[in-house]
């Protein structure tokens, strides 16, 4: 069970280092995400000042 978790993360890892390209630009799952999440803080933040 144990033994486990590190093929789980390096699976993770594996499936967030995929690239593919859109109109001519190259992203990584990892670009994505981390776009995602800084995206979500920034409206966060936004609606909290302004519509709060």
């Amino acid at each position: 069970m144990l033994s486990d978790i590190p093929l789980v993360f390096g699976k993770v890892v594996e499936l967030f280092s995929i690239e593919f390209t859109i109109y001519g630009f190259t992203f990584s799952m990892w670009q994505v995400f981390l776009f995602d999440f800084a995206a979500g803080i920034i409206i966060w933040i936004i609606c909290e000042v302004f519509l709060r």
